[in-house]
């Protein structure tokens, strides 16, 4: 028996590669990029609505998304983190290097001048609840040629959630 606790999540990350090459995969904004039709149809076949993550600093940066006393609460605390669907265990994960040097990011300290950006985060995802939609979601994957990557915090108990986010 496959048996999942309450939250599992399966998310579609915002990916810098070239879709130019057949080597490499679709990205967020490329032409390839699946439709909004695609997602309908992806989200009709999932038990869960779909989710957008955002960095989880982004409520420093705009109050109509959080708040940002919780997120200096919770930013060193490893299960407030697992349980962002934007957040990694390791802040640098969030943040998308390009091969210039620049960097995007959102960053906690809002004092440095630039502005929030998604970085390394999912842009949307997949909330797996049942084995049926890692299969969907990973079906996905496949069809669009999209980059696939697991979150996951590693603990799996009747009592605790697992939350697995897989980057596309």
């Amino acid at each position: 028996m496959f048996l999942f606790t309450p939250l599992l999540q399966l998310t579609i990350a915002l990916c810098f590669t070239s879709a130019l090459s057949n080597n490499c995969r679709c990205t967020f904004g490329s032409q390839c990029w699946p439709s909004n039709s695609d997602f309908r149809t992806l989200a009709s076949k999932v038990s869960q609505p779909l989710i957008y993550p955002t960095p989880p600093a982004t409520p420093c940066y705009n109050s109509a998304s959080g708040n940002c006393t919780d997120v200096h609460a919770g930013w060193f605390n490893a299960i407030w983190r697992s349980d962002q669907s934007g957040a990694a265990e390791h802040t640098n994960w969030e943040a998308y290097p390009f091969s210039n040097g620049t960097i995007e990011a959102c960053y906690l300290n809002t004092t440095l001048g630039v502005p929030c950006q998604q970085g390394g985060v999912p842009v949307i995802g997949v909330d797996a609840r049942i084995p049926k939609d890692i299969q969907e979601a990973v079906k996905f994957v496949g069809k669009h040629n999209l980059r696939l990557v697991i979150k996951n915090t590693g603990w799996v108990s009747h009592s605790e959630f697992v939350n697995i986010g897989i980057n596309i």
